[in-house]
């Protein structure tokens, strides 16, 4: 659980790792991994029959949770449906609650409202990440993310959004989507956050599909193992020269110089030089050994 404001955490985290809510043993895991962010899954990962005693668990954890760094995130299933509507109730009823809910299935700016006024009569400081799976999703994402105060970022899961489009493993059809969500995220100034790679255990794979998600804007990528974070963590880290450039527009930003390196020097430069600063952190530690991965 995140010690200090949501919102700047989540701007910082690189890594998202999923875990199996029926899987108390890895909950604290997580951080000892290099993970920046946990998102407990009551969703996918969870058969039918353990939703109630994984919601169970959840709860149990965030009670015990120290403030920290990482951010504690969890899936419920999506909020149409019993088993979320039942999450949600659980959470809400609870004397605690995450940093942020993933909303799977996302697809109306009004769904996501009514969640936003139960957490705000709630009195939690709980933001929210709609996870974008269908056609319909995408198209009202910006509509979603401008209408709503509590959304902090955007999860992507552009082979759902395809698959739904009839077009399944299209490569263009998949850069369309992930282009599009990048644009609707950037343009309302939340984080954006790539699926996972299920290409198995090859690094090489792992590393350039992380690479391309952050050159195409991406600000974050979610994992399915552990031993995926370092690689992730590494391809979201700001360069030196990053970081220089922004030392020095935040520098002429404070001395309302207006200009740093000759460079002028606006409010979008200052929040892109504060996002680098903020995710400069150690990178490149050791990969946990090999583990499985969840099913998400």
């Amino acid at each position: 659980m995140v010690d200090g404001d949501v919102e700047t955490a989540v701007r910082a985290a690189r890594s998202w790792l999923y875990v199996p809510s029926t899987r108390p043993e890895q909950f604290d895991s997580a951080e000892r991994d290099g993970a920046d962010a946990v998102i407990l899954d009551l969703e996918d990962s969870v058969r039918p029959q353990d939703k109630s005693a994984a919601r169970a668990l959840v709860i149990e954890h965030l009670a015990a949770a120290l403030p920290g760094e990482l951010v504690t995130a969890v899936r419920i299933n999506a909020a149409s449906t019993a088993v979320g509507l039942a999450d949600l109730t659980a959470l809400l009823s609870a004397d605690v609650a995450p940093d942020v809910l993933v909303l799977p299935r996302t697809e109306s700016a009004g769904a996501l409202g009514v969640i936003e006024n139960l957490l705000f009569e709630a009195g939690t400081r709980t933001m929210l990440v709609p996870l974008i799976e269908t056609a319909r999703g995408l198209r009202n994402l910006p509509r979603i993310l401008a209408s709503q105060t509590r959304v902090v970022g955007v999860l992507v899961g552009a082979a759902d959004v395809v698959a739904d489009l009839g077009t399944p493993g299209d490569p263009e059809a998949m850069r369309s989507v992930r282009d599009s969500a990048v644009l609707a995220a950037t343009s309302a100034d939340v984080v954006v956050i790539d699926s996972p790679h299920f290409g198995g255990g090859d690094p090489d794979a792992l590393a350039a599909e992380t690479l391309r998600a952050a050159r195409a804007g991406f600000t974050s990528k979610a994992a399915v193992t552990a031993e995926q974070i370092a690689t992730i963590n590494d391809a979201f880290a700001p360069t030196e020269q990053e970081l220089s450039w922004a030392h020095a527009v935040l520098k002429a930003s404070a001395a309302r110089a207006g200009a740093a390196g000759g460079t002028p020097v606006d409010e979008a430069d200052a929040a892109r030089a504060r996002r680098y600063l903020q995710r400069a952190r150690p990178t490149g530690a050791p990969a946990p050994a090999p583990a499985a991965a969840r099913a998400i």
